[in-house]
């Protein structure tokens, strides 16, 4: 199985906490949370992994270049940033099978493969992993149809809500919706590709799922993580 890593953000929220490092390479009990995320898609079968970088990408390249990881790791740099479906448009010739995607600010210990085989067994061109959000405020939302397909997606910030499911970022796509992206504008994965992908009527299904997902993008969810670790 195939994933790509959106590492490439600023981590602005985080600035206060880890000013000098990129968001996938802060420290969990002295480990950076990258290799937290490529030992977990090793273990759930993905052997072969692509890094979308940006911001501080030569920190990412170098702590990569010196990890031995066990399985194919691919490094991909923005000259200029193109958002995260830009991102993906730019790795899109190595994408030759559904796909899985997370942010690499997000620990999980989901399982993975299970994902996969609810994909494929829906023939989805996009399976979205949704979850009853606690933060809906600061989430990006989603209303679902009765056979769990994407009614409307509803993104931050919200004049009102309407739904407790918001996006977990993690995502599994077909490699031929990629024709879709446009070359060389910026684009982003979830507010301009998968609305994209809804007005083209192609397929997309929700994957609910209670497994433990935590992104780190704040300073509050971060210490939530290292206080799971006994920090």
């Amino acid at each position: 199985m195939q994933a790509v890593i959106m590492a490439g953000g600023k981590g602005k929220r985080l600035r206060d906490v880890i000013s000098d490092i990129p968001k996938p390479l802060v420290p969990i009990s002295g480990r950076p949370l990258l290799d937290y995320i490529i030992d977990h898609l090793k273990r759930n079968g993905c052997d072969n992994i692509i890094i979308c970088t940006g911001y501080l990408s030569d920190k990412i390249k170098e702590h990569v270049k010196k990890s031995d990881y066990g399985v194919p790791v691919r490094l991909s740099k923005e000259d200029k940033p193109l958002g995260t479906a830009g991102a993906l448009h730019q790795v899109k010739n190595f994408l030759d099978e559904d796909f899985l995607v997370l942010f690499g600010d997000i620990f999980t210990t989901m399982d993975i493969a299970k994902l996969l085989r609810f994909h494929l067994g829906n023939r989805a061109d996009c399976t979205l992993v949704v979850r009853k959000t606690e933060h809906p405020l600061d989430s990006n939302l989603v209303t679902i149809n009765k056979n769990w397909t994407v009614k409307k997606l509803y993104f931050k910030p919200h004049k009102i809500i309407p739904s407790s499911y918001g996006l977990a970022a993690i995502y599994v796509l077909n490699p031929k919706v990629l024709k879709l992206l446009p070359k060389r504008t910026p684009f982003d994965l979830e507010k301009d590709f998968l609305p994209l992908l809804l007005r083209q009527e192609k397929k997309l299904v929700c994957y609910n799922t209670d497994e433990f997902i935590q992104d780190i993008g704040t300073p509050e969810r971060y210490k939530k993580i290292l206080q799971l670790f006994k920090i």
